[in-house]
């Protein structure tokens, strides 16, 4: 009897030894609740932002609002994972996303919303985003260790995408039918949910190794040093820089592409954008259910060679279908990168400053609202088709001769 590609995969993932692991199984839990609420809040802060000002350009104000404090914070909240317990951070995170939720669903259930109170709570929400990313991604390396991260990072990846699926769809059908004091409040739900899963967890999550007398200055450059001196968590870095400025920045052009170049509506924009979470997906959890280890470094790299090259084919591409087939690839390369990223820089950091090191990458990560303006005036100049050609092929420039190295690695 035939057993289908699915099925078996799935048998595949049951078997991965991180999910017998209960303090890993309610990290996952609590990293799918956030990621659900913050590609509900993605959608949701986007549409109130045009329906209250008309102005795509105050939409993507709104966005780089939300999106910045990952840059400036990012290297400062990787300090404190190493300083304060994991299990508080991630509780003191979500908390104070569920408070914002409230306070958003307050604002706007009483008739107060207004655009510059909605970017004011949205720099809390992108400021608590901050603080939880380096405290998620050590807490896995503290239950798990070096020899299973790389499966634990590849779960976590797959909560991201069946959260990029679910998180917009939830929020769109709360606006459309509730408004936004309702998508807040769902929101807010499911922060609680996150906070449930993680409370207990303790000591589980491991603890920083005692109270640090070093300043957060000293020890912001201590962390920069260790990661520069490192080639391998240099090159995962700068490649991160590249691929947030001149790839990933895609995205948000997506709809002026399927308007005008594919002439089609929202549905088929929907469908695209699926397609890539789709691909992610099914990368993410080949990845994960892989038995055995693997070269990360090398994965990394093809990833980030490859997924360019894609959006370089799909700026020439005007059949629908074959774009389809190319978003679904792209995700694959965009969900082993992702994944790969943390890994690496999870596995090459000192023990004492892994928290720091975590920090700076989401700092690198947050670079992207930059390269988000760059590209929407760049399409504005010369269309959606060869902007993203020319990002890709600037991307090539810059991460070809930092990925090859890579690939010797191990």
């Amino acid at each position: 009897m035939s057993v289908s590609p699915v099925a078996a995969l799935a048998g595949r993932l049951a078997a991965v030894d991180v999910l017998h692991e209960p303090s890993y199984r309610r990290l996952w839990l609590s990293g799918l609740c956030v990621n659900v609420a913050r590609w509900m809040d993605l959608v949701t802060v986007g549409w109130l932002a045009l329906l209250l000002t008309g102005s795509p350009f105050m939409v993507g104000l709104a966005a780089f609002a939300r999106a910045a404090p990952l840059m400036f914070v990012g290297p400062f909240a990787g300090i404190v994972a190493d300083r304060v317990a994991r299990s508080r951070l991630l509780l003191a995170a979500q908390s104070v996303g569920l408070a914002t939720a409230l306070a958003l669903a307050a604002v706007f259930g009483g008739g107060l919303g207004g655009y510059w109170p909605l970017v004011a709570l949205e720099v809390v929400f992108g400021a608590m985003w901050a603080l939880d990313f380096p405290a998620r991604r050590t807490a896995l390396y503290a239950v798990l260790g070096a020899g299973r991260v790389a499966q634990a990072v590849s779960l976590e990846t797959v909560s991201m995408q069946i959260a990029k699926m679910l998180g917009p769809l939830v929020a769109g059908v709360c606006l459309a039918r509730a408004g936004p004091a309702a998508a807040y409040l769902v929101m807010a739900g499911v922060y609680a949910c996150g906070l449930l899963a993680s409370t207990g967890l303790g000591g589980r999550l491991g603890r920083p190794g005692g109270a640090s007398t070093t300043s957060v200055g000293a020890s912001l450059r201590a962390g920069l040093a260790a990661a520069w001196s490192s080639p391998t968590v240099r090159g995962v870095l700068l490649v991160t820089i590249a691929m947030n400025t001149l790839f990933f920045p895609y995205q948000h052009m997506l709809p002026v592409f399927a308007r005008d170049v594919l002439a089609v509506g929202p549905t088929a924009l929907g469908a695209l954008v699926a397609a890539d979470g789709g691909g992610a997906l099914v990368g993410a959890l080949l990845i994960a259910s892989r038995r055995g280890g693997f070269a990360q470094p090398t994965l990394f790299a093809a990833a980030v060679l490859i997924a360019p090259l894609l959006l370089v084919a799909l700026s020439g591409t005007r059949a629908f279908v074959a774009c389809l087939a190319l978003m679904v690839v792209m995700g694959a390369a965009e969900s082993a990168f992702a994944a790969m990223q943390s890994t690496l820089v999870l596995l090459s950091a000192p023990d004492r400053l892994r928290g720091g090191a975590m920090g700076i990458l989401s700092a690198c990560i947050g670079t992207q609202p930059l390269g988000t303006l760059a590209i929407g005036m760049l399409a504005a100049a010369v269309g959606a088709p060869l902007a993203f050609a020319i990002n890709a092929l600037a991307a090539l420039l810059v991460i070809v001769p930092l990925a090859v190295p890579l690939m010797r690695r191990r």
